[in-house]
């Protein structure tokens, strides 16, 4: 199984490689526009970086294992549409996550990951509450969380600093194998220009996220598909999970 994560882990991190950054036009964009306009270019960036930074964060994961830990590939794929992307040509992104969450007690686990995105890396910690557990397919299992990630992205002299804090709420059907889940969450993501001539602008927006998905359970390996939809863009996640 840890042979099977780290060639998954080495592909999806090779895979990103390949494509061009995102953000190599990001200085040229921002000097050649007003501040009112870099301001209203920001606002979109920050709602697009909101999906990348919370496309791993709903799902559920495989059982905790015989140490309570659980670990996490996922492959985030996200549409996005900000001015600042499509200046190089781009219009969908990928993150490679890796998750870890920690089962302590009374419900309670804490919350780790890391991604990698375009020569930059994202860190993000929090908690997850369990509310109810369920054994009945027609009632789900309800978890609460929360999760604050930091993704600085330093490409070519393109800087942009980004913090993104998120609230979520996910009910799980537990049906024996398979489990359908549905998500919603609050979340709140700023972007601050670290590079270009409007250097020192930022921008905070507010969004709300859903998401739906499947996972398949087999014993404590469990595989995921789910689609969120962050301010009305759909983002796409795979996932592989094992307990330990």
């Amino acid at each position: 199984m840890k042979k099977l994560l780290s060639l998954c882990a080495v592909l999806c991190f090779v895979s990103v490689n390949v494509f061009a950054n995102p953000l190599d036009k990001f200085n040229v964009v921002m000097d050649n526009v007003s501040s009112s306009t870099a301001k209203k270019y920001l606002e979109h960036f920050a709602t697009d970086m909101g999906s990348v930074m919370t496309g791993s964060n709903y799902g559920i994961n495989a059982s905790l294992g015989f140490i309570n830990l659980d670990v996490s590939l996922k492959l985030n794929t996200v549409n996005v549409d900000n001015e600042i992307m499509r200046a190089e040509g781009t219009s969908q992104v990928y993150m490679p996550m890796l998750v870890a969450a920690l089962g302590l007690v009374s419900g309670i686990d804490v919350i780790a990951k890391y991604g990698y995105f375009y020569d930059s890396s994202l860190y993000g910690a929090g908690i997850r509450y369990k509310l109810y557990e369920s054994t009945a397919y027609f009632l789900p299992s309800v978890t609460v969380q929360g999760i604050y990630s930091v993704l600085n992205i330093d490409s070519s002299g393109n800087k942009v600093d980004n913090s993104n804090i998120a609230l979520a709420a996910v009910a799980a059907f537990p049906i024996e194998y398979v489990t359908p889940y549905l998500g919603i969450g609050f979340d709140r993501t700023k972007s601050e220009a670290k590079s270009s001539n409007k250097e020192g602008l930022s921008a905070e927006v507010d969004n709300i996220g859903y998401s739906l998905g499947v996972s398949v359970n087999i014993l404590m390996i469990n595989g995921s598909f789910g689609v969120t939809f962050h301010d009305g863009v759909p983002s796409y996640n795979l996932g592989l999970s094992a307990g330990f």
